[in-house]
């Protein structure tokens, strides 16, 4: 972490209390379940795919995902180093360094370059073309976030949530694992916001007392179908806790070759990453903080 400031000299003490806090912050983080932890590095990795159009409508082989995660933590190395290269290439006159254990931090105080003033812009502006009925339209759609868990067995998911004080399961026999990186979902009048928290699960696992879990021979084939197993009993918030479950089917059905590509290449691409890493872990860094006490006066003759 590199940071360049300006702030004035007291303002010194209230860093050093955040660094000195924020330890106690990382320890309280790592202690979170590693699951969902896992969930959001894979989540990040199929995000990645989807701004990547190769990486939905081609598959990539392992080998090829092992290249493109050692270009990536190349490149992020490289540009750590010249970040760090930049900050202690500026006119230091004065540096104390904080032990932190695991890491220091370098606060060092700067000279700032004196800057040339912006003369006023003799540019033209021009106001482009803005269409406010399609702003307020869009604008005017409901926002609504769901949150999804589940567990996916030989490619049928078990899923609930809770709508309205009321708890919702089904089993489906869509893998919804590919629906992870697709974060929001739209109807006429609403968009849901999507955080699932669907992980893989063992197929050989035993089945609860009083439990059943459906088999493939369970669902219609060629027919995207979900088996309801426990809802509110009241029509009216049934109908509009399926809503999103419906969506994402429709999804699903219409997209289904890039989802599971998308979701293939993530896959590779976070084992090809933690192989990676385990061999070329990042080098260590102190975290570099520059900053420049601000000249008072001439602060203050500026307000005035």
């Amino acid at each position: 972490m590199n940071l360049n400031l300006l702030y004035s000299e007291p303002d010194l003490v209230l860093i050093l209390f955040y660094y000195c806090t924020s330890g106690a912050t990382a320890v309280i983080f790592s202690s979170m379940k590693l699951s969902v932890v896992c969930y959001i590095f894979l989540f990040s990795a199929i995000s990645a795919c989807a701004d990547n159009i190769d990486l939905i409508l081609k598959q990539i082989s392992q080998k090829e995902a092992e290249e493109i995660v050692q270009n990536q933590e190349q490149a992020k190395e490289r540009a750590k180093d010249e970040k760090e290269a930049k900050l202690r290439s500026a006119s230091i006159y004065g540096t104390a360094v904080a032990d932190m254990g695991a890491t220091n931090v370098e606060f060092n105080r700067v000279k700032l370059p004196q800057k040339a003033k912006a003369l006023p812009s003799q540019s033209k502006h021009t106001v482009g073309n803005f269409d406010k009925a399609a702003f307020l339209k869009q604008k005017s759609k409901e926002q609504l976030s769901f949150l999804l868990s589940g567990t996916v067995r030989d490619g049928i998911s078990e899923l609930w949530w809770q709508y309205e004080n009321f708890r919702f399961k089904i089993f489906s026999n869509a893998n919804f694992l590919y629906l992870s990186g697709v974060p929001d979902y739209q109807s006429e009048d609403t968009v849901y916001s999507v955080f699932p928290i669907i992980i893989e699960g063992n197929p050989e696992a035993t089945v609860p007392n009083n439990g059943w879990r459906p088999t493939a021979s369970d669902f219609t084939p060629g027919q995207l179908e979900y088996i309801i197993v426990q809802s509110s009993n009241v029509e009216a918030i049934d109908a509009e806790a399926f809503k999103p479950i419906e969506l994402m089917l429709i999804k699903y059905g219409e997209e289904y070759d890039q989802l599971k590509i998308a979701y293939e290449n993530a896959i590779k691409l976070r084992d090809a990453k933690v192989a990676y890493l385990e061999a070329n872990p990042p080098k260590k860094r102190d975290t570099i903080i520059n900053f420049a006490p601000i000249d008072k006066a001439a602060r203050n003759t500026q307000n005035k």
